[in-house]
């Protein structure tokens, strides 16, 4: 079954002026307040290596709220490697990330983890696709039967992400497809269809206007959501479908409840 979740800090206050943060205030409300929504999950943001689900204690009780709730935790984002990213780090750090990682996994039942190869962690040159090609083939043997979905999020092109799975030795790895980032980056989102539908692990619903436009409200951009609700049935490895849209300062619980019955509207009867 297909999850419909939304990011985690879409249900609370903003973390000082960072946009998308861990909401250390309030990540226990969040799944109260998505259940009351209708979320079926919530993708949990790691945004630094202190971020409570690296804690056995913490993730212990993250898997009593969840029992309680009905809200799981559909797909982990390892935000925090968009700002050290993956091709910069110490094996050292990342092999005790992804080991308690695994952990999460494991008793949370998350299916998908995504890794941002994108903005300031993306590919901008030879050396660096060398570079992240290694360290994502050491992550995919890391992790070899204890993630199910490892993805990626990037700003590559679809014909670029294509050459990137046609790598023997990154068997296994798929991608996170941000609707919105490929408007604005002038993608056609069918190409990510016709090019690796076997590939497409999730999607994070947002929307942004062409030419690089900012995150606007769902519906009011470039975003190609028809194409999702045509297409959808020919992805086997789809996971979720998760809201990372435009949220104000102060309305964003009534952003969230139009966001989903905006997905519900415009995908809800394919998933």
């Amino acid at each position: 079954m297909v999850k419909v979740a939304i990011v985690q800090g879409r249900l609370s206050s903003q973390v000082g002026d960072r946009y998308q943060y861990f909401p250390i205030h309030a990540w226990r409300d969040e799944f109260e307040k998505a259940a009351e929504l209708g979320f079926d999950g919530i993708e949990w943001i790691v945004s630094d290596f202190t971020n409570p689900i690296l804690d056995r204690t913490c993730l212990e009780e993250t898997k009593k709220i969840c029992d309680r709730t009905g809200v799981g935790v559909s797909s982990i984002s390892l935000d925090v490697l968009m700002y050290h990213p993956t091709h910069r780090q110490g094996w050292g750090d990342l092999s005790w990330l992804f080991e308690r990682i695994c952990e999460a996994v494991d008793l949370l039942g998350a299916r998908r983890v995504s890794i941002p190869i994108e903005e300031n962690s993306g590919i901008d040159n030879p050396d660096d696709a060398r570079q992240v090609i290694s360290v994502l083939a050491k992550i995919l043997q890391e992790v070899q039967g204890k993630i199910p979905l490892l993805s990626i999020e990037t700003d590559l092109t679809p014909r670029n992400i294509s050459h990137l799975f046609a790598r023997p030795e990154l068997e296994g790895l798929g991608v996170l497809v941000d609707v919105g980032n490929a408007a604005a980056n002038g993608f056609s989102l069918s190409d990510y269809f016709d090019f690796f539908p076997d590939k497409i692990y999730g999607f994070h619903i947002k929307d942004r206007g062409s030419l690089y436009g900012a995150t606007c409200p769902l519906g009011t951009g470039a975003a190609e959501f028809e194409v999702i609700a045509q297409r959808c049935k020919e992805l086997p490895a789809l996971n979720d479908i998760t809201l990372q849209a435009f949220r104000s300062p102060d309305n964003y619980i009534q952003d969230a409840r139009q966001g989903l019955s905006f997905v519900k509207e415009k995908i809800g009867n394919v998933l």
